[in-house]
């Protein structure tokens, strides 16, 4: 799962994204919001968390632009500004968790579960997921499991399998997973192909489906 991180403060940046990852997530770190909004629209990300007053661009219209181009991903503010007029501004614009600073690593943590399982997985649960013969891919650690035993992923093998889990039983398009998994949408078929091929032999190869011309599609066999 990836998540886009704004903020100015280095050393508050480098805590975040360095937790984070021990968790497993996949972090996009920026302190100025020219930069960041440069990525929003060339990368696909899961969660973004925002500080407002940032060199560039100020978070809201980092918030702006992510509703306008990205729809209803989720969005959390982290910032010292407590005033209601800026915490108004940032319900208005469509943030769904605004943190006022200073606040416990543990409840960033919590509020970004919390969306995880209410945003993104809406008719989800739990964070394990079922994904057939055997599989569950945990969506919170961003592990692979069968029968309960860990399968080592590649980097980019997880960010592949963490967006086909997302849309499992649908079709993901090539752009999609070049800006999601590469950052881009200049890659090589032959490179999406390797991972592809690489992620197919860790699993059962039916699974992943080629939809010629279009994308791959993880599908969940119940049989």
């Amino acid at each position: 799962m990836k998540i886009l991180l704004l903020e100015d403060d280095f050393s508050l940046n480098k805590i975040i994204k360095d937790s984070l990852e021990k968790d497993g997530f996949f972090v996009d770190e920026f302190t100025n919001g020219i930069e960041a909004i440069t990525n929003i629209l060339n990368s696909n990300y899961d969660i973004y968390i925002l500080d407002i007053n940032v060199p560039g661009f100020d978070g809201h219209k980092v918030l702006e632009i992510i509703r306008e181009q990205k729809g209803d991903l989720p969005v959390i503010i982290i910032s010292a500004a407590s005033d209601i007029q800026s915490i108004q501004k940032a319900y208005t614009l469509g943030c769904n968790d605004y943190l006022k600073k200073p606040f416990d690593l543990e409840e960033l943590f919590l509020r970004i579960n919390y969306l995880i399982k209410t945003s993104l997985h809406q008719n989800i649960d739990e964070s394990i997921i079922d994904i057939g013969y055997g599989y569950t891919f945990c969506i919170q650690t961003q592990k692979l499991f069968k029968f309960k035993h860990e399968i080592t992923l590649t980097h980019k093998e997880t960010l592949l399998l963490s967006l086909l889990v997302q849309h499992i039983n649908k079709t993901v398009n090539f752009n999609h997973i070049h800006e999601y998994v590469w950052d881009s949408k200049e890659v090589e078929a032959v490179s999406m192909r390797s991972v592809i091929h690489k992620l197919q032999k860790k699993l059962k190869n039916s699974m992943i489906v080629n939809i010629r011309g279009i994308g791959y599609k993880l599908q969940h066999n119940l049989l």
